[in-house]
């Protein structure tokens, strides 16, 4: 049996993911602006969901000790909901 594994982690402005299997390990780097984009230049639904959570978060006494908790959040939440399919695609 084939080890294989993965994972996304939001750095500011682009999110890392890194494949492994038994021998091998690649790792991607896809810039998305996540961190400041506006809702207005949201391309797709994942975009909006990311953006809205990020902004309903950000600079909330009750949530995140920093940015970056709070865009590890954003990350969570919007890839939990996509692989669930309650993000479609448009």
């Amino acid at each position: 049996m084939a080890y294989r594994d993965w994972d996304r982690i939001r750095k500011g402005k682009y999110i890392v993911t890194t494949l492994r299997d038994k021998w091998n390990v690649s790792t991607f780097h896809e810039v998305d602006n996540l961190d400041t984009k506006g809702i207005e230049k949201a391309e797709n639904n994942y975009e909006e969901v990311f953006i809205r959570v990020r902004e309903l978060l950000m600079d909330k006494p009750w949530c995140c000790d920093s940015r970056d908790d709070v865009l590890t959040m954003c990350q969570a939440i919007t890839d939990t909901l996509k692989e669930n399919l309650l993000i479609r695609k448009e």
